[in-house]
């Protein structure tokens, strides 16, 4: 038997097997590809899907065009309310919350980075910032006491970054704030932002100023 003729037997073979396959396509309800496949674009990742967290901040308030204003700095900062923001209830001279209002008021006496600064961002802190002053007996929880004869002896735009920077962490409404001695007065950021601001007034919030914004000292 010639080759040829060995190979027809599987020629027929193979046709038989299209048309079986054919056939069978068919009887499924699936109809005949003609033609390539067009695949379309390849598969993507859908938008917003990254499994990458992201990065918790916190702020600290500088100056810029004469009154606090926020920028971010790396790390979140819960800073403890008692009574507000925290199921832990923490009292006078609380060492956690008093270790992250020390951190906070450690950044705000850095003041701006030179990115910041370039941009217009300033300080009216005193070289080498405030400080936290201890407790007195009989203190309520939520006071902070500053190393200060009075919380006025601060520029007023320096007293709006301390309290915009504890207001924020905190997320409360207002910040008790003291000298080393004295009541405390509660202040609230909303009182320093809309500047430009003048001297503490009675009632213990910045006063409006008639004169133009004040200059930063560095």
């Amino acid at each position: 038997m010639s080759s040829a003729t060995r190979g027809r037997p599987r020629r027929a073979l193979a046709l038989l097997g299209v048309f079986g396959a054919t056939a069978l396509l068919a009887a499924c309800g699936i109809r005949e590809t003609e033609g390539p496949i067009n695949a379309g674009e390849p598969a993507k990742r859908p938008q917003g899907t990254a499994t990458s967290p992201v990065l918790a901040m916190h702020s600290i308030y500088l100056v810029r065009n004469g009154r606090p204003a926020p920028v971010l700095r790396g790390d979140a900062v819960d800073l403890p309310v008692p009574g507000h923001n925290s199921t832990r209830q923490p009292g006078p001279g609380d060492p956690l919350r008093m270790s992250l209002i020390d951190r906070l008021l450690r950044e705000l006496a850095r003041g701006p980075n030179a990115e910041e600064a370039a941009a217009g961002w300033t300080t009216r802190l005193p070289t080498g910032g405030v400080r936290l002053a201890e407790p007195v007996t009989d203190d309520p929880a939520v006071l902070i006491r500053l190393d200060l004869a009075s919380v006025t002896d601060l520029d007023p735009l320096a007293l709006g970054q301390v309290v915009c920077t504890l207001e924020h962490a905190g997320s409360s409404a207002s910040v008790l704030l003291a000298g080393r001695t004295g009541p405390g007065r509660a202040l609230t950021c909303a009182a320093f932002e809309d500047g430009p601001i003048g001297p503490i007034g009675a009632e213990g919030g910045p006063t409006a100023s008639a004169s133009s914004s004040p200059t930063a000292t560095r």
